[in-house]
């Protein structure tokens, strides 16, 4: 189920007399997109931020032991991670504002969604993931296919900003 299809069908009795007013319609579209991929991007921040806690709970358990390997690793993991973080907390917005230079129609705002789900996918898989690994002591090397997923986000959030940006198409360079 689409997130916009979600907030439409949850509107009360004025938004829907206000929808049949010639031009808010347009208007009101923008601000759902706006809010949803503002949820969207809450969930994924909101996901990536419980694998970081859990992350520096290792960090502080390796830390205790004086495990400088793990550490140095978790401690790497740790910062990919905050990169990700980042990354996806301070995206561009998944509409286009009045005076924007680059303006997203509505077919590209369409696929950004769809991606959008995409990242979505991947960042539960990776959360789903990091709970299995963090329920007995990581090796380093353990690390690999949370590192492996990580990347792959990162690649998804990359794609995102190419796509909103037009590059996706050949289009804007």
């Amino acid at each position: 189920m689409d997130i916009k299809d979600k907030a439409r069908r949850q509107w009360n009795g004025l938004e829907r007399i206000l929808h049949a007013i010639p031009g808010f319609k347009g208007y009101y579209e923008k601000e759902l997109r706006r809010d949803a991929d503002r949820v969207q991007r809450e969930f994924i921040v909101t996901r990536l931020r419980q694998v970081k806690s859990g992350m520096n709970k290792m960090l502080q358990a390796a830390a205790r032991a004086k495990d400088f390997d793990r550490l140095r690793e978790y401690d790497l993991f740790v910062k990919e991670l905050d990169k990700n973080i980042g990354t996806v907390r301070y995206a561009d917005g998944g509409y286009s504002g009045f005076f924007d230079l680059l303006k997203i129609r509505e077919a590209e705002l369409d696929r950004a969604y769809d991606h959008d789900a995409l990242i979505v996918e991947a960042v539960v898989s990776f959360a789903a993931e990091f709970k299995k690994l963090a329920a007995a002591p990581a090796e380093p090397a353990g690390l690999a296919s949370l590192r492996e997923q990580l990347e792959r986000i990162a690649g998804l959030c990359a794609q995102r900003t190419e796509l909103l940006k037009g590059y996706g198409q050949g289009e804007g360079k």
